[in-house]
């Protein structure tokens, strides 16, 4: 069986994109080679690694390790699907009171909730407006800052 044959253009050479081909720093006169994250050369405000926030660290902790592990262990499937009536797994442990809102011990002294990515992407942006969503069996609970010293009480006793 033969083939039709295409039918090729061969008086333009088409090619895929490459690598940029700015490979020099965007510095007038520079002739260095650019950084890896941006289009400048090192001395010229380059950066071949983004920085890591100054609270990552703390998510590396034994006793964060501790409390994720034993979150997801109790709670596998997340909270914010399952007040929906959907099953979702999850993937992250959030802290229901932004903890950088509230302070360090709110780290570690705290509710927890089993979230997907998604949710979890939800509810971070409504901490950026002040609203602090607590996902439970009867549904959403919403909770400004000022909630913190109440509920966590509530919730240890």
């Amino acid at each position: 069986m033969q083939y039709p044959r295409l039918l090729v253009h061969r008086t333009k050479k088409h090619k895929m994109p490459t690598y940029p081909h700015n490979t020099k720093c965007s510095e007038l006169g520079c002739k260095e080679p650019r950084s890896k994250i941006n289009s400048f050369c090192l001395k010229h405000g380059g950066r071949d690694n983004l920085p890591a926030r100054d609270t990552d660290s703390i998510y590396q902790t034994p006793a964060w390790r501790s409390i994720r592990q034993r979150q997801l262990s109790m709670q596998p499937l997340c909270q914010a699907c399952l007040s929906r009536g959907k099953v979702e797994q999850a993937q992250h442990v959030d802290h229901v009171f932004a903890w950088k809102h509230i302070g360090k011990h709110a780290f570690l002294n705290n509710i927890f909730q089993s979230l997907c990515q998604p949710d979890h992407s939800h509810k971070t942006a409504l901490e950026k407006q002040g609203v602090y969503t607590h996902y439970t069996a009867d549904g959403e609970r919403a909770y400004t800052k000022n909630d913190y010293a109440y509920v966590v009480a509530l919730n240890n006793v």
